[in-house]
């Protein structure tokens, strides 16, 4: 990719938006704080959605993207992907009740989920790196089985 073609969304405060649309012209970073629900299409097969996520609503995705970074996610807030295909997703930092709906994902390179997070799968991905502690857990949809583990840091 060439540098400086990256895109940066910001929504603060109390955002209601339904018309999201992230292309492919580079990687992308979403940042949400506050109140929010927000929806939209994203289309980077080539590219990477990098999102920093903090405080209540939901935010859903569809479409298509090579890899999918949650930096930080914290609050009462969903994250609904379900109808988004990508090839990796990392899950650095989620806390309190924070839960991700995952679609179609190959692998899950990293979920480090802490305090009452829920990481929801509904393919069988490849998990390569999990850290849960507290009560997170990791779900599959398919057999509704709970794989979590109490590590603490």
């Amino acid at each position: 990719m060439a540098a400086g073609k990256k895109q940066r969304f910001t929504f603060t405060g109390e955002t209601r938006d339904h018309s999201i649309l992230i292309g492919s012209h580079g990687d992308a970073t979403v940042v949400i704080e506050g109140d929010f629900d927000i929806s939209g299409i994203v289309y980077c097969p080539k590219y990477t959605l990098q999102l920093s996520i903090k405080g209540n609503g939901t935010i859903a995705f569809r479409g298509i993207c090579n890899r999918v970074i949650i930096k930080k996610m914290s609050g009462n807030c969903s994250l609904d992907m379900r109808d988004l295909t990508c090839k990796e997703l990392q899950c650095e930092s989620v806390k309190k009740k924070s839960k991700i709906l995952a679609g179609k994902t190959r692998v899950v390179t990293r979920a480090n989920l802490f305090d009452d997070a829920i990481l929801q799968l509904t393919d069988r991905p490849l998990i390569t790196s999990s850290i849960t502690s507290g009560n997170s857990q990791i779900l599959h949809d398919s057999s509704d089985t709970v794989f979590s583990e109490a590590s603490q840091r």
